[in-house]
């Protein structure tokens, strides 16, 4: 298959590389069939990559031009070749295994590996590149492909970026024998030093108490009694929290058996994918959206958080069982010679939450500058959150926008560490390569890179 030109390219945040090729055979264009699978060497680095497209046009009786568009092969677990999945992870899982789990196959993982509890990720007509790319945002990651074809996991910056200065750079392009030209550009940036990350904080400590209200409950809908009469009450408590004492200021409390039934109550998402119920439930019954429909709602292991399928503004009409302990409270006729007088009930439990606060704060330099507070129900470490906190940091720092074009550089991809020897300028600079690309025009290479670089002060 004879190769009159060829680009490939990607950009951080695009999960894989993506190109064109021109052919100058039109029997081998005719052969080519979209998704066959394509091996294509560029400079003595070589590309697995797939046909995504092909496209003929011809003007007059001029040569057909042949073009075959490329996409790496990864593209297979993405909408539209990829089947929508429906899952949600009922064990605590590392987050590279749920990940691989998705889409079948090994991943590069260069990220901090954390455990996701049981029941936090749930997914809804979802491609399973999309779950992969969930794990790794909630991290501070960003998906991409190796030129091999294999799915890659990485910090979006690997280096902080105060280190850039401090470590050696992956390459290094000097005017004499590289650099072919340069432009560069600033805009304004939301400078960030201070940002609050929040990981999913589970409420399986939950412990409350309440007057039986129920019409067909225990006090048949009383809420008020008499001196020298009975009152019900029930005590709901979460998964990982015990009772450990009841007492009251007056009057004997009985413990009775466990009752059991349901309860409907309309919960509010607002922008996100969780809610909250009044009280733990032993399993949701029905759920009924009344408006925007976000997918699956699932119960969390806490009994108390929902999660859906997708965040957005909504509104969930819920009906769920829930089992609670009753407590019969026998009030004496008086109190100190008073026959009406209030009495308080105080319930002492224990839990065996050990999640902590759920909240960390990332601060670099002086913190003057705080970004928008971070909620993510997958993180559940210290260290997943101090990961995206500083990669929220790292974003927020004054990068200049650098495009520049040099001789074919192999091996370079982006969140790479570059080194640039600048005669006209007459200083060196480093920087992270956001974009790069191939481009072969005959036996002509050239690489193009996007830079993001920290900007020298005069």
């Amino acid at each position: 298959m004879s190769v009159i030109s060829a680009s490939l390219a990607i950009a951080e945040g695009d999960y894989a590389w993506t190109g064109t090729m021109e052919l100058a055979d039109p029997a081998s264009f005719q052969r080519i069939r979209i998704d066959d699978p394509v091996t294509l060497e560029l400079g003595g680095e070589t590309f697995q990559m797939m046909v995504d497209n092909k496209t003929l046009s011809r003007d007059g009786v001029s040569r057909p031009r042949l073009t075959v568009s490329l996409i790496s092969p990864t593209a297979r677990f993405a909408a539209p070749r990829a089947t929508p999945m429906e899952r949600t992870w009922d064990a605590a899982i590392h987050a590279l295994d749920a990940a691989e789990e998705a889409v079948g196959e090994a991943i590069q993982w260069d990220l901090v590996d954390w455990i996701i509890p049981a029941g936090r990720l749930a997914v809804y007509d979802a491609a399973p590149l999309d779950v992969v790319r969930t794990i790794a945002e909630a991290a501070g990651g960003v998906l991409e492909t190796t030129p091999g074809g294999v799915l890659r996991v990485r910090h979006r910056f690997p280096v902080a970026v105060p280190q850039w200065g401090r470590i050696t750079p992956d390459h290094i392009l000097t005017d004499a024998a590289d650099n072919l030209s340069c432009r560069e550009s600033h805009r304004a940036r939301h400078r960030v030093n201070l940002v609050t990350v929040r990981g999913w904080l589970p409420s399986g400590g939950h412990l409350s108490a309440e007057v039986d209200r129920r019409e067909d409950g225990l006090n048949r809908g009383r809420t008020s009694f008499h001196s020298g009469g009975t009152a019900h009450l029930l005590v709901n408590h979460g998964p990982e929290t015990t009772i450990q004492g009841i007492t009251a200021s007056a009057g004997t409390l009985l413990s009775n058996a466990d009752q059991s039934f349901t309860v409907t109550e309309d919960v509010t998402l607002d922008g996100t994918n969780t809610a909250t119920l009044s009280q733990p439930a032993q399993s949701i019954q029905s759920v009924i959206w009344l408006g925007n429909d976000l997918g699956a709602l699932n119960l969390a292991p806490d009994g108390m958080t929902l999660l859906a399928s997708r965040s957005g503004v909504a509104v969930a009409r819920v009906t769920f069982s829930v089992r609670t302990r009753p407590w019969r409270l026998s009030a004496p006729t008086q109190v100190a010679g008073l026959d009406s007088f209030p009495v308080q009930v105080r319930i002492t439990g224990m839990s065996g939450d050990s999640v902590g606060d759920g909240e960390i704060v990332c601060q670099r330099g002086d913190g003057e500058f705080p970004g928008e507070d971070i909620s993510d129900p997958l993180l559940a470490t210290t260290e997943a959150k101090l990961s995206r906190g500083r990669a929220e940091i790292d974003a927020g720092e004054d990068l200049q926008e650098v495009s520049l074009t040099c001789v074919h550089r192999p091996g370079v991809s982006p969140g790479q560490i570059i080194e640039i020897h600048d005669a006209l300028m007459g200083r060196s600079w480093r920087g992270k390569v956001t974009g790069v690309t191939h481009e072969a025009i005959g036996s002509r290479i050239t690489t193009s890179l996007e830079v993001q670089r920290v900007p020298t002060r005069s």
